[in-house]
This record gives C-alpha cells, sequence and structure tokens, in this order.
C-alpha cells in the first residue's frame, strides 16, 4: 500500500502488486541501463512513488543509494560529484530549476554524472535542453507516470533531437497509453494498479477493459505523448482554456524566480474561474507581477483583465514532491478576498458621459470587462468600429497618437491633451477613401454623377476589407490562433442587412426568401422586387472564406512567417480559380457577383497591409497594379483603384481640420447604412419632389445614413447592457460571437 502526495486533495491509498513493482523497476533498469555501478543522490522523498521505485531499482542492479539529510542541497551534490561518492540523480523539475538558476553551484562537476531520472511535473524542452547542457555526460530520461501507474512513459532527453523535448516519451516493454475522447490520458499495463483504498473497501481503479483513465490530459503524435495538464488544474475563462504549468513557466522565466511560482484558478462571476498568480519570494513588487503575468497572458493570446489576480508570499504550499498545492491557493483566495461590488459602477459609467479611457472602453464595448492592459485591438474591434471608436475618444479626450489601436487603456490615459489646444486632426486615408468610394456608389445609383464609366469602387471597398482584416484583426488572430473576431465583424454587417431586407418586405408586403437569407448574390437578379444587398453579402461571404483559411494552423504559420508572400500567394490562386470558374459557370447574368470574383481583391488589401517598409510598399504597388490592370484594363476604374492603393501606401494619414475629419470620419463610419438606405432615400425624394432631384437625394442619403447608424450603435449598447444585466441575474457568463469569451 502507499499513498499519493495529494496534490488532488487528501492522498489515496494504492494497492500495488509485486508484479506491478517489478514490472515498473524492471523498466527504469533498461531504459538507465542502470548498473551496479551506480551511486545514487536521491533527490525525491522516498516515501512517494517516485523515489522508492529508484530504490528499488538501485537495489535490484547492485547499487548504492544516498538520502541527503537535509533534502535536496545544491552544494552537497557538487561537492559528492567532485569527489566520486554520487554519480547518479533522482530529482523533480523543481529542484532541477534552482541548479539552472544557478549553474555555477554545479560547474564541472556536472560532467561526472552518468544517470538522471526527471519525473512528477511538467518540463518545457528549453529547459531539458538546458539540463542536458547541465549534465553532458549523463543518460537523462524522464518519465510520465502516477502512483496508479507508474513510469508509464520514457524520453531519453540525452538521444531525442530538440523537437521532441516537449513530449514525456513513449511507452515500452507492455504498457500502452492512449488518450480518451475528452483529451484524458489512459494507461494499460502490467505496472498499473488495480485498486484503491476506499474507507474499508477496495475500488476498482481500471474499466473492464483495463484501461486506468486518468484526471490529466494530453495528446500523442507519432507515438510520443506529449502531457498538457492537469484536468481539473486546467483554468476555464469563460472559454478559453489555460494551462497552469506554461504560464507558471512563462512568468517565472521572466522574473528568474526557477519554478518559484504557481497559477491557480479562481471564482470570477462574469468569466466563471479567473487566474491567481502566486509568486514566492521577498523583495518582488506586486506591480510587476502584474505586469509580467499580463505580458505572458498576452503572449498566450489571454486579455484577462480584472479577472488576473496576482499575490507574492513568502512560501508557497507544495507537496513533500515539490507539486505545488494549487487547490489551497484557490481556498485561500475564495476565504479572504471581498467580492468586488463594482457593477452598479459599471453600469452607471456606460449610461453617462466617461471621464476616463477606462471608462470610455467599457462604454463602447458594452457588457464586457476592460482592463488597463485591454486595448481596442484585444478587445476585438475592427474597421467598422475603429472609426466610430476613434471619433469618440477624440471628442472627449483629444488627438490619438499613430498606432492607438494597440495601445492599452493606460497607455491611452496617458495620451489626454485639452481638447481646445487641438485644431488639426490626423485622418487615416482609409477613412478618407472608404467615404470617398461608398459616396461614388451611392452617387451612381441615385445618379447624381457617374465617377466612371467602368466603375471600381466595390472592388476598391472590398480591398479594405482585407486591408482591415490584416491591421486590426490579424494580431489578435495569429497570438491567439482563433477567428472569432472576423465572425464578430460578419455579425455586424448581417445583423442591420437583415433588418432593413426584412423591415422593405414587410412594408411590401411580399416574401422573398433568399435576401433575408443574405445569398441573394448566388441567384439571378431578375427574380427579386423588394429589396437585397449583394455588396454587403459578398463583404460577409469573403470574411468567411478568409476566417476559415486562417483557422488553418499551418496557414497562419505562413501568414506569420511570410505575411507578403502569402498575401501575393492568395492574390494567384484567387485570379486563377476566378478565371477557371468562369470557364465552367459564366456568371455574366450574376453581374459576377460571388465571392470567386472578388477574392483577389482582399489578397490585395492583406498585400497592402503587410508592406512595412519603402521597398515592400513599392513591391506591393506594384504588385496590386498589375492585378488592377489585368482585370480592368487602362481605364479610369484602373486609375480611381490605383490611386486609392497609393494613398494606402504612400500616405497612410493626412492633416486635416477638426470639422473637416469629423465630417468625412461620420460618413465613412456610417457607410454601411448609407448602402443600406439610399434607395430608399431615392424613393422618398421621388415622393415628396415629384422627380429625382439627384444631389438632394445624395446629401439627404448621407445625412440619413448618419442618423440610422448613430441609431443602430445607440439600440446595440442598450441590447447589450441588457443581455449583460440579465446574464448576471443568471449567473451566466456572457459571451462574445461564438460562444466565446468575452474580455
Amino acid at each position: 500500500m502507499t499513498y499519493t502526495s495529494g496534490t488532488e486533495g487528501k492522498p489515496k491509498g494504492i494497492v500495488l502488486t509485486y508484479s506491478n513493482l517489478a514490472d515498473a523497476a524492471e523498466r527504469i533498469i533498461d531504459q538507465m541501463d542502470l548498473t551496479s555501478d551506480v551511486r545514487e543522490y536521491v533527490g525525491v522523498p522516498v516515501t512517494y512513488s517516485f523515489g522508492i521505485g529508484r530504490i528499488r531499482a538501485i537495489s535490484a542492479v547492485g547499487g548504492q543509494s544516498y538520502l541527503p539529510l537535509r533534502g535536496f542541497d545544491p552544494l552537497e551534490l557538487s561537492r559528492m560529484l567532485r569527489s566520486g561518492e554520487v554519480n547518479s540523480l533522482s530529482a523533480v523539475p523543481t529542484l532541477l530549476r534552482i541548479l539552472l538558476s544557478t549553474p555555477e553551484a554545479i560547474g564541472d562537476s556536472g560532467k561526472k554524472l552518468r544517470w538522471l531520472e526527471i519525473g512528477s511535473q511538467y518540463m518545457s524542452g528549453a529547459e531539458k535542453r538546458a539540463v542536458r547542457e547541465l549534465f553532458p555526460n549523463a543518460r537523462i530520461v524522464q518519465h510520465y507516470g502516477l502512483t496508479e501507474a507508474s513510469r508509464s512513459t520514457f524520453l531519453q532527453i540525452s538521444e531525442v533531437p530538440d523537437e521532441l523535448l516537449e513530449s514525456v516519451g513513449t511507452a515500452v516493454g507492455a504498457t500502452e497509453v492512449g488518450v480518451s475522447v475528452a483529451g484524458k490520458i489512459r494507461i494499460r499495463g502490467p505496472h498499473v494498479a488495480r485498486w484503491r483504498l476506499q474507507g474499508d473497501e477496495l475500488v476498482a481503479l481500471c474499466g473492464a477493459d483495463g484501461w486506468l483513465e486518468t484526471n490529466d490530459l494530453g495528446h500523442i503524435n507519432d507515438g510520443y505523448l506529449y502531457y498538457v495538464g492537469r484536468a481539473d488544474d486546467l483554468i476555464n475563462m469563460g472559454g478559453v482554456k489555460i494551462a497552469p504549468d506554461l504560464l507558471e513557466l512563462r512568468i517565472s522565466e521572466r522574473l528568474g524566480l526557477g519554478g518559484r511560482v504557481v497559477v491557480a484558478k479562481v471564482p470570477d462571476s462574469l468569466r466563471g474561474e479567473g487566474i491567481l498568480v502566486a509568486a514566492e519570494a521577498t523583495d518582488l513588487a506586486i506591480n510587476q507581477l502584474h505586469s509580467t503575468s499580463t505580458e505572458a497572458l498576452r503572449e498566450l493570446g489571454v486579455s484577462a483583465g480584472d479577472a488576473l489576480h496576482v499575490r507574492v508570499m513568502r512560501s508557497l504550499p507544495r507537496t513533500a514532491t515539490g507539486k505545488p498545492l494549487r487547490r489551497r491557493l484557490t481556498e485561500e483566495f475564495i476565504r479572504t478576498e471581498q467580492p468586488a461590488k463594482v457593477d452598479a459602477v459599471v453600469d452607471h459609467a456606460a449610461a453617462s458621459m466617461p471621464h476616463d479611457v477606462q471608462a470610455f472602453f467599457r462604454q463602447f464595448f458594452p457588457g464586457r470587462t476592460v482592463g488597463p492592459e485591454d486595448s481596442f485591438e484585444t478587445m476585438g474591434g475592427d474597421s467598422l468600429s475603429y472609426i466610430q471608436f476613434s471619433l469618440g475618444f477624440e471628442e472627449r479626450f483629444g488627438p490619438l497618437p499613430g498606432g492607438w489601436e494597440s495601445l492599452t487603456v493606460a497607455q491611452l490615459e496617458q495620451c489626454k491633451t485639452p481638447i481646445r489646444t487641438h485644431n488639426w486632426r490626423r485622418l487615416e486615408s482609409a477613412t478618407l477613401t472608404r467615404a470617398f468610394f461608398m459616396i461614388c456608389i451611392v452617387a451612381l445609383h441615385l445618379d447624381t454623377f457617374v465617377y466612371s464609366e467602368n466603375w471600381g469602387a466595390a472592388y476598391f471597398l472590398f480591398m479594405l476589407c482585407g486591408y482591415s482584416v490584416m491591421r486590426f484583426q490579424w494580431p489578435e488572430i495569429s497570438r491567439t490562433g482563433n477567428v472569432s473576431t472576423i465572425f464578430g465583424t460578419i455579425i455586424r454587417v448581417a445583423i442591420p442587412t437583415f433588418l432593413v431586407v426584412v423591415a422593405m418586405q414587410l412594408w411590401a408586403r411580399t416574401f422573398e426568401p433568399k435576401p433575408p437569407l443574405l445569398i441573394s448574390n448566388w441567384f439571378d437578379p431578375e427574380q427579386y422586387h423588394v429589396a437585397y444587398y449583394y455588396f454587403a453579402e459578398i463583404y460577409m461571404q469573403l470574411l468567411l472564406i478568409i476566417a476559415a483559411l486562417l483557422a488553418i494552423p499551418k496557414v497562419r504559420e505562413s501568414f506569420r512567417d511570410h505575411p507578403m508572400m502569402s498575401s501575393a500567394t492568395l492574390m494567384a490562386i484567387a485570379i486563377l480559380l476566378s478565371w477557371q470558374v468562369e470557364k465552367v459557370w459564366d456568371t455574366n447574368y450574376l453581374y459576377h457577383r460571388t465571392p470567386i470574383w472578388y477574392l483577389w481583391t482582399v489578397g490585395a488589401g492583406m498585400l497592402i497591409a503587410s508592406a512595412r517598409d519603402l521597398r515592400d510598399r513599392l513591391l506591393a504597388m506594384a504588385v496590386v497594379t498589375a492585378a488592377v490592370v489585368e482585370h480592368h484594363g487602362l481605364t479610369s476604374a484602373s486609375a480611381y483603384i490605383t490611386g486609392g492603393v497609393s494613398l494606402l501606401l504612400f500616405l497612410p494619414e493626412i492633416s486635416v481640420p477638426m470639422r473637416v475629419k469629423t465630417v468625412i470620419s461620420e460618413i465613412a463610419a456610417s457607410s454601411m447604412f448609407m448602402y443600406l438606405s439610399h434607395y430608399q432615400v431615392k424613393s422618398l425624394i421621388i415622393r415628396l419632389f415629384h422627380g429625382p432631384m439627384p444631389w438632394l437625394a445624395l446629401f439627404s442619403a448621407i445625412g440619413f445614413g448618419i442618423i440610422l447608424a448613430r441609431v443602430y450603435t445607440w439600440a446595440d449598447q442598450k441590447v447589450r447592457v441588457f443581455a449583460r444585466t440579465h446574464a448576471r441575474r443568471g449567473r451566466i457568463p456572457p459571451s462574445g460571437p461564438g460562444g466565446l469569451p468575452v474580455h
């Protein structure tokens, strides 16, 4: 009978047979090539599975074991290695991290180590490489196992290539490992215990098929097992899964604490679970721990906001084998932490004029928690909300700096300036061209003026679609691998389009199913008699294609490493695809209103956004110009499109009077609503004035689009606050698009 270390709570009594013990010992001896020459410094308690397993194996080959009186002592180990008293070591990662933080304590004596077994906890590939360098002549083996199934896999750290160091090895002998549907590691073999003690009864550990399902998460690749973490330790922050081991490693490496950082989950009213980071130190500032933890989380693609809590402690609760007792930290947090009563304050701030940047963020992203380390980018902002946000911010706090979308709330707070001292503003070319080309489209439809007999404005606006994805949404997608922010944009286009279509059909008392389904662009336009919006439909369908592509890890990796080449490749593939499709399906009767016809423009926009220096900009200009001329020929449409492209590339912003920027930005921000309502405005003008009145119709369409956008934004915020209130009452964590968490 042996007992577990108590990581999960009260230690469990495990019944081990002689055959269980013998199988494990034989495989240890085989994997480490142990001989009677072994003289081991046993750095782990021998009252638990790992330590007593070492004693059995060493005794079986006739070797010797040394048990340090005061526990693991690096200086004692170094001295005994130099003198030849020991030549072997068994240690858990926590102890080895102490050696890695002070390698001079071992020095050249590390070359005398012949055997090393590592077990018990997660260890990164980089740490394993460092251990290999510290003990260059040792046979180093890591095992994965439990008290119930000791040494289930082995990894030959001293022999395997670097790319396999993140794993915990393979099963050997008669041992089998697998992963359940739920992602939990399963083990079967002669070393697996059959029972555990519960009260006065023996309870079976394995199923009828002999498999022991652990509470550890993992996956298998080419026979190698990769340990992710314990299922009960995994933090589920509103749907985002965070492995404490990985986060602990990143934070401790930055702070140089050598494994003296423990991450635990704590309750959070909005997200379900929050994060507690506890560090064992005496001279570490709380602010430093918080900022370092935030940075490490951001690298993992997580913005925790006020769900992140930090503690600096003199000592951390651990088991005798050095495993962190996260459960005890969680219990202490629940017992001592007073619940923050901020809901009423947040709601009040959302309902009134914000006086600080964080309150403004809360107002702009209603129903979502905003922390000082959040930014427009991490909150899932996109091109549709970018202009509205910048307008609102500058109206309250003064001019925004370049690249503000990636600045944190705390950094933007420092950018506030007296508004009256600035009569000029930065106007981005993307905003200017969005407003200009949408006016061109609306004016053409209202017979106000013909900007080009060859058209082309829609092509440029689709380029802005790709440009916006790459600029605003790609950084977050690249960090997290999550494309939900693109689906958020799709929803922001789909809802108002659907509402306008349904309203028009109700007004006309005519039901046409395809426009409300937002698929009318795929069918003959002659069959529709009320309202359909092919531009919005293609826009959404293009975003779906881009989301599907960026959801593929290989594609993301390509865009991350070679954004210019990847964007140009997307352009080329899209052009070839449209050629081939037109050979078998002539879409002239649809006026080519399919995403296949326009996909190359999205790739062009992504290429433009990827250009960072003058050389890249010149190359992007040449590639996009060639594609535009090939598609449109030497026409006025090509001139309009390439003119807009040159502005984006070589004059990304201009200075204009504040009122000019306000007008242009309002038009750009309401461009979608202008598009959705301009035909109805034209019809109303004709009814009122018994004639077309094209210029009046144009200005009326612009004004009505701005009003409609303002009304919709106000209603949208009210609905979100209402939904948040009811979610809080029902204690249901609110979610964003696709059920993903809101940060």
